[in-house]
């Protein structure tokens, strides 16, 4: 596989009260619902996550707590024309500091969430998808993998970047929805009244 476009790294930081569990879940259906999947495509989603590492801190080294690193890796082949060539990928790396369980009151009910800082980065890119056979072992088909993606498919590649920087700043929207960011791009409101992160 070849890098044919990549997305600048772009990411979301917040500290404060928020349910892990649920943003994880909602991150996790998100991408299914987009069309993402793991590296192997299996289909069930096990092996979108590549890493997950997790340590617990005293209070006496800083402010005490849970650190986390989660790394997600999503492929997606995008419909249309040149499918079989061209293939999107996401790259999300999660890393959560001084994660505590906490008490909140919310609508009158007790509930135990986090309190923490999250910082999520994502990279997305455009990789051509082809068997090393077809074109870089091939003869004459070597030479010719450039000009086919800086002529002959050069207006389809950019039509596929707007799409991969609508996808990923659209994921970013939702999960800063989530988070009760702000953001700059339309998101729809909710049928549902806002609850913090905190679903029952």
């Amino acid at each position: 596989m070849g890098e044919i476009v990549k997305i600048p790294e772009f990411k979301i930081k917040y500290s404060d009260v928020f349910s892990l569990r649920n943003l994880y879940i909602m991150l996790h259906e998100m991408l299914l619902e987009e069309g993402w999947r793991g590296l192997q495509d299996a289909g069930d989603h096990e092996d979108i996550e590549t890493l997950y590492s997790e340590n617990v801190y005293q209070k006496g080294i800083h402010r005490g707590g849970k650190e986390l690193w989660f790394w997600w890796r999503a492929q997606k082949f995008p419909e249309g024309k040149y499918s079989s060539y061209l293939k999107n990928f996401l790259d999300i790396d999660a890393h959560v500091v001084y994660l505590q369980t906490v008490e909140v009151v919310h609508q009158g009910k007790k509930m135990n969430v986090q309190k923490g800082e999250i910082e999520m980065f994502f990279r997305a890119r455009i990789e051509s998808d082809y068997g090393p056979e077809k074109w870089e072992n091939h003869w004459f088909l070597k030479y010719m993998k450039p000009i086919y993606e800086k002529r002959i498919i050069h207006a389809e590649i950019e039509k596929r970047e707007k799409e991969l920087w609508r996808d990923a700043y659209r994921i970013q929207a939702k999960i800063k929805q989530y988070l009760q960011l702000r953001t700059f791009t339309p998101v729809p409101e909710p049928f549902f009244p806002r609850t913090y992160g905190w679903e029952e």
